[in-house]
């Protein structure tokens, strides 16, 4: 038995973490948010009966990937077996010969550079067992092929300059209230962060694998799909044009092209398409369903492109004239060699679901993001540098009177009538007065003011804004989420409301800060789904994954605490 640990140390870590989010039950009490104040909750504490309860939210929640990953090992399975597709594999491979490190880094940069714009970190797996069948045929070291695929990946997620999903719901639940597009306005800052860490990344990934590439020793990897040689004459064209569609389905589908570049003829084209009738009839829509989107869209996901792929495995078992045995045969074990990557995933989502269960997170944010109970002095929505309003500037605990023509530049008027509180009515457009064109504008917010004043007119701001965050408290949130939260949708959909409430000034700043804990967290946690994905896959422990990166997370931390500092 202690053999087995010491050989298997992500499955012992994971088993340590598990028992710790199982202890956390007991001992942290769980709590919500009501504004900027955090209410306290009671013990929900998990045992032997909520077992199932755990396995239930563990498929609900990452169905979509272990779907994927399923259908993704069937469609290499039946591809490895593909004589066209064989040669195709051992042909790059010589090609390359000789120029292994220079293949490495333009695999590594296209790897990256799409998962920094993908909608979806997992598309960017589609290609990996791929290249991981070429890097085998080139003799990698399993740590050197690791590294150029997932750990590629990982520097993607880190620099993520429009792309993850995460990215855009975080964004989704900052907005609520407050009109400012944190993915267009920082896409600078995570590009800066993309490009130094890709180039670090890159340096230390060249030093050893010139190393690696001239020990003897270096241990190979298990290729799940592995290639042998073919003396099969076949045509390599089939299968490139079936790799390349796939290809373009990837790069078509997962990247939001009207969103982030205004373009519109993807959606355009759906439309067209779906509304083609023959003798008044959309056959067309027909054909493709009712889950059919756009290119590009929020609709196009993991559960689309488990459609394509099996579609195109359909289509490879007919060009390759696959009898019904080896169809079975080839799914079997392709099942049966995905099932090792799957169950890790599984075990990650299960810390999730016990946080799920007994949502502890909030406990722990209200500690290392604490708001200071003073209201706002100037409060910045939209990081121009000029307040909305001002709600105390003398900090009296009272609004301040009228502001407008005191030479201090207010957008709306927080007290018309003189009376030391903001009252319902505001002057939207700064003109020193409540009009029409205010009043129009007021009438659609339903009762509801998006700036957080004094709605029900009780004299007290509906909401406290604080000023000042601790960057520390910040990076702390990002880590401890981040550990326990593999789904950074969920992330941004629990605390969200805490971030407006509390911190609506410096919103852009923990927006920032998240999204890079959680991509720099991601290269290293053992609860990082995208992770135990690669190690399981390429067979590299997890200690010796941590002995290769730590130089560059320590690089990259020191290069991200001084970004934090100045932004």
């Amino acid at each position: 038995m202690k053999k087995f640990w010491e050989k298997h140390s992500l499955g012992r870590t994971l088993a340590i973490i598990l028992a710790i989010a199982l202890l956390f039950t007991w001992i942290v009490p769980i709590g919500s948010f009501n504004g900027a104040e955090f209410v306290k909750g009671d013990y929900v504490r998990l045992g032997l009966a909520d077992l199932g309860n755990m396995l239930y939210y563990v498929v609900a929640i990452a169905i979509d990937k272990i779907l994927f990953l399923l259908v993704l090992g069937m469609f290499y399975g039946i591809l490895s077996k593909v004589p066209a597709y064989k040669k195709l594999v051992n042909n790059i491979a010589k090609k390359m010969k000789g120029k292994e490190i220079v293949f490495a880094c333009i695999v590594s940069f296209v790897i990256a550079i799409f998962t920094a714009f993908a909608s979806n970190v997992y598309a960017a797996l589609i290609f990996v067992p791929f290249i991981i069948n070429i890097f085998a045929a080139m003799k990698y070291d399993k740590v050197s092929i690791l590294a150029v695929t997932f750990g590629s990946l990982f520097v993607g997620t880190l620099g993520c300059i429009f792309g993850s999903e995460g990215l855009s719901a975080f964004n989704q639940y900052l907005n609520a209230g407050v009109i400012t597009n944190f993915v267009k306005d920082g896409w600078v800052v995570r590009m800066i962060i993309f490009i130094v860490s890709f180039a670090a990344f890159t340096v230390f990934n060249v030093l050893y694998m010139k190393k690696a590439l001239k020990n003897k020793k270096s241990e190979m990897i298990e290729d799940p799909f592995v290639i042998e040689e073919t003396k099969e004459k076949a045509s390599t064209v089939p299968v490139i044009i079936v790799l390349s569609i796939i290809a373009l389905f990837t790069v078509l589908g997962f990247i939001n092209w009207y969103d982030i570049f205004g373009i519109e003829v993807f959606n355009n084209f759906h439309s067209w398409l779906i509304e083609l009738t023959i003798h008044k009839t959309p056959v067309i829509s027909y054909i493709l369903g009712s889950s059919s989107v756009a290119l590009g869209s929020s609709g196009f996901t993991l559960f689309t492109m488990s459609s394509v792929l099996l579609i195109f495995g359909l289509i490879l078992i007919i060009m390759a004239r696959f009898n019904f045995d080896e169809v079975v045969t080839a799914i079997t074990e392709a099942t049966k060699k995905m099932s090792k990557v799957i169950l890790p995933l599984a075990a990650v989502y299960t810390v999730f679901a016990i946080f799920y269960l007994s949502p502890m997170m909030n406990t722990f944010v209200s500690n290392m993001m604490k708001v200071d109970g003073h209201p706002n002095i100037n409060v910045d929505y939209n990081g121009a540098g000029v307040a909305y309003f001002n709600i105390d500037t003398d900090s009296d605990g009272k609004a301040d009177t009228n502001l407008i023509g005191t030479g201090k530049d207010c957008k709306i008027n927080c007290d018309t009538n003189n009376d030391g509180y903001p009252d319902k009515n505001l002057d939207f457009d700064g003109n020193g007065k409540v009009d029409e064109n205010d009043e129009v504008f007021l009438n659609g917010l339903d009762g509801e003011s998006v700036l957080n004043l004094d709605t029900d007119g009780d004299g007290v701001p509906d909401v406290n804004v604080d000023t000042d965050v601790s960057v520390p408290g910040v990076i702390m949130t990002g880590f401890i989420s981040s550990l326990f939260h593999p789904d950074f949708n969920y992330t941004a959909y629990s605390l969200s409301q805490y971030f407006i409430s509390g911190f609506a000034s410096n919103l852009s700043v923990i927006f920032t800060i998240l999204i890079a804990m959680f991509g720099f967290t991601t290269i290293f946690v053992p609860t990082s789904a995208l992770l135990v994905v690669g190690l399981s896959y390429t067979g590299v422990e997890y200690k010796d994954w941590l002995k290769y990166i730590w130089r560059f997370l320590a690089c990259i931390f020191i290069f991200l605490i001084i970004l934090f500092i100045i932004i």
